[in-house]
C-alpha cells in the first residue's frame, strides 16, 4: 500500500510540474505574439496619430488666416479724418501688409508666408457685381473684401525627413495638397 501511495504522489507531482512548465512555455510564446502584433499595429497607430496632428495644424492655420483677413478688412474700412474732415482710408498695400503680418509669425508650417496671397476687392455695394481689386475705400457704404489664400504644406516636420530618414508617413501625400482660403467682407465706414 505504501508503494501505491508513493507512486500516486509521484504521478501527481510530475503532472503538476508538466502543467506548470507548459504554462511557462505558453507565456513566453504569448510574449512573442504580442511583439509581432504590436509591430503589425504600430504603423496604423502612427498613421492615425500623424493624421490627427495634421488635422489640428490645418484647423489652426485656417483660424490664423481667417483672423488675419478680418483684421486687415477692419483696418481698411475704418477711416480717420484729415484736417478738413474728409475721410482717410488705408491704402491697399497697408491692408495687405496687416494681413501678412497677421499670419507670418503665427502659422505652424515650415515656410509660413511663402505662397500666401492677399487680395483686396472693392465693390460699390455688398450686392454689386462691378468690383475692382486693390483699390482703397473712397466713400461710406462701399463693400471691401479681403481674401487670403495660403498653400498648406503639412506638418511642421516639413518634408518628413531627418538625416535622410522618413519620419512622416503623410508628408508626400499632404505636401501642398490643400490651399486654405479665408475672406472677410465689410462695409466702408
Amino acid at each position: 500500500m505504501e508503494f501505491a501511495k508513493t507512486s500516486v504522489q509521484t504521478y501527481r507531482s510530475r503532472a503538476k510540474q508538466a502543467r506548470v512548465g507548459g504554462a511557462g512555455r505558453r507565456r513566453r510564446a504569448q510574449r512573442g505574439v504580442a511583439v509581432v502584433e504590436f509591430a503589425l499595429v504600430l504603423p496604423l497607430l502612427l498613421l492615425v496619430l500623424f493624421g490627427i496632428m495634421e488635422t489640428g495644424f490645418l484647423l489652426y492655420d485656417k483660424a490664423v488666416i481667417t483672423n488675419a483677413s478680418r483684421a486687415a478688412a477692419r483696418q481698411a474700412v475704418a477711416f480717420g479724418e484729415d484736417s478738413t474732415g474728409a475721410p482717410l482710408y488705408m491704402s491697399p498695400a497697408s491692408a495687405t501688409a496687416i494681413a501678412k503680418n497677421g499670419f507670418s509669425g503665427m502659422l505652424i508650417s515650415p515656410a509660413p508666408a511663402s505662397g500666401a496671397t492677399v487680395t483686396l476687392t472693392l465693390c460699390s455695394s455688398p450686392t454689386s457685381t462691378s468690383c475692382v481689386t486693390n483699390t482703397p475705400c473712397s466713400v461710406t457704404g462701399q463693400s471691401l473684401t479681403v481674401a487670403v489664400s495660403y498653400p498648406f504644406t503639412g506638418l511642421s516636420l516639413g518634408s518628413g525627413t531627418i538625416l535622410g530618414m522618413s519620419i512622416n508617413p503623410l508628408a508626400s501625400v499632404s505636401k501642398n495638397l490643400l490651399t486654405l482660403n479665408a475672406s472677410t467682407t465689410m462695409n466702408c465706414e
